[in-house]
């Protein structure tokens, strides 16, 4: 293998391409596609397992070199296929994409149409669907109708995880007895109400969505459920209580939900109210958590919201104890989140000598690893 391979690797199987924008930070877009056409050149005779690739959503990539390389993953019956982009120039998403058989992982994130694209508010699902191995997709910005979710679940047999974040999504009934996660983050065009038919499914994410526009048949028993809606709440709402009877893992946001007995974690995302709000939204007298077997309760809140320290009083007087409960704001999170980034940025050049992989970034005189060297392999159309 030659030794600028490695730079796009994590494994030891050639099978693995794992392309990342933090790991080409100094690179121009036309010298990472042409590294990119050399390894895969190189590799035209094997098999993919995984094609990753997440771009710099400030440095788009020339479009066309995307559809290529996403046709070399198809013809070389790749199983997982990520793909995290920050623009895309086609409203329609490549239809080989949804022919191919070995796909059992699928995750599409391309920012939605095109802006000058007035008459679609995502990207467009093919009319051909036929993943028969597919296990897992997520789709970001992408319209969503009745008829390709069908085609997903029908020709796809094995669907367990659905994950539909920030798409326009207009559909009447999702029926699945395969699907185990279902992840709904976006919204809701057309009907007044979905319904949800999915027996087997033990973990539910909602975000975006009234509640009240979700209708639940052959009720499941889930053991996780994220809830941050809008519209009504449902405390005692028995048609959608039901469905987390079983939980042991809960995150609340803008809800007010009768709590499972079962419940080992919760976590409560309290949004700061005004003080008419705050006495009617959050009543101390008759509440109760019936909640044994709690372990952990996690609050995230607003900087400066004064109401937090009403709803720890709250919890402690219905028997939680305060060694359980923990207190963090989101402005907190946030800066731990920029901290571990610039930490694993600090340890990337480290890893990197460790295992003792040459400074790519400055190896444009080491011939046999620079992918500009013209001596070297060139890309040619006909070999893919």
């Amino acid at each position: 293998m030659k030794s600028g391979d490695k730079k796009a690797m994590r494994g030891d199987s050639d099978q693995i391409i794992h392309l990342d924008y933090r790991d080409f930070g100094r690179w121009k877009v036309e010298k990472f596609a042409r590294y990119v056409d050399n390894l895969l050149l190189a590799r035209r005779n094997v098999d993919l397992h995984t094609f990753r690739l997440h771009w710099d959503p400030h440095v788009p990539l020339n479009c066309n070199d995307v559809r290529k390389w996403i046709r070399y993953a198809v013809n070389h019956k790749v199983k997982v296929l990520d793909v995290e982009l920050c623009m895309y120039d086609k409203t329609n998403l490549p239809p080989g994409i949804f022919t191919c058989r070995s796909l059992e992982d699928l995750n599409l994130q391309w920012s939605g149409a095109p802006f000058r694209d007035y008459e679609h508010k995502g990207l467009v699902l093919p009319d051909i669907i036929k993943l028969p191995s597919l296990r897992k997709l997520t789709l970001r910005d992408v319209e969503v109708h009745e008829l390709p979710l069908e085609s997903f679940i029908a020709r796809s047999p094995g669907l367990e995880d659905l994950h539909l974040i920030d798409s326009a999504v207009c559909l009447e009934h999702i029926k699945s007895k395969a699907l185990r996660r279902l992840t709904i983050d976006g919204s809701m065009y057309g009907p007044d109400r979905m319904t949800i038919s999915a027996p087997n499914l033990i973990s539910f994410e909602c975000t975006g969505f009234s509640l009240e526009d979700i209708v639940w048949r052959d009720q499941p028993s889930l053991e996780s459920a994220h809830i941050d809606t809008c519209g009504r709440t449902f405390g005692g709402e028995s048609r959608f209580t039901g469905v987390l009877v079983h939980a042991k893992k809960l995150a609340l946001f803008g809800c007010d939900i009768k709590l499972s007995p079962r419940l080992e974690e919760l976590t409560l995302m309290h949004k700061q109210l005004d003080e008419a709000e705050e006495t009617e939204g959050m009543p101390t007298d008759g509440m109760t958590f019936q909640c044994p077997l709690l372990k952990s309760v996690t609050i995230q809140y607003s900087e400066g919201d004064d109401g937090i320290d009403k709803l720890v009083d709250v919890l402690v007087a219905n028997g939680i104890s305060s060694d359980k409960i923990s207190v963090t704001s989101y402005e907190d999170i946030k800066k731990r989140a920029f901290a571990e980034e610039a930490r694993a940025e600090e340890e990337r050049p480290k890893k990197k000598r460790a295992k003792k992989n040459p400074d790519w970034e400055d190896d444009d005189s080491d011939e046999q690893s620079n992918p500009d060297d013209p001596s070297g392999d060139e890309y040619d159309p006909d070999d893919f």
